[in-house]
């Protein structure tokens, strides 16, 4: 899977007792250590989340303030109904062994790709995201950085 890369995931848990549907934006992965010889360290997998709950996002509601970025279907992304990626917190973050075991039963489905615009978009809101651990700002830079998409701001430590 590369960055940007846009994906379903069929029985994504959703509560305690009840699985469903859910789109994700691909953001990479990062190792908790990132030493290159620690090779005991888990790969986590990078990818916020959709809503279709798009009227809580909209001027004077409870979510308007938040960083989010919102698709629609004809922007050729694979978005099949207008929704949200909210950006308020650090979004799925998942062990790469458990991502691989649903890719590879098929209930991850890659559906589109957002473009290079789009991700620097992204990028801005989690750059600027207080929801965002300044380690996972970091790697989420490295990734967009190897994926092509440079001269992006570096997180810096917020000063106090």
């Amino acid at each position: 899977m590369d960055v940007g890369d846009v994906f379903t995931w069929d029985q994504y848990p959703y509560s305690n007792e009840e699985t469903k549907r859910r789109w994700f934006v691909y953001l990479g992965e990062y190792k908790d250590n990132p030493d290159p010889f620690d090779d005991t360290s888990s790969i986590t997998i990078i990818a916020p989340t959709t809503t279709t709950q798009t009227q809580y996002y909209e001027p004077g509601e409870m979510r308007a303030g938040i960083p989010f970025v919102r698709f629609s279907p004809n922007e050729g992304f694979g978005f099949t109904e207008e929704c949200i990626l909210d950006l308020a917190h650090r979004g799925l973050v998942i062990p790469q062994d458990i991502f691989l075991e649903n890719l590879e039963s098929q209930k991850i489905q890659i559906k589109g790709k957002i473009s290079d615009q789009k991700l620097r978009e992204i990028y801005d809101k989690i750059y600027h995201s207080r929801g965002y651990p300044l380690m996972l700002k970091r790697r989420i830079h490295e990734n967009l950085n190897k994926a092509g998409i440079s001269n992006l701001p570096k997180p810096k430590r917020e000063k106090r």
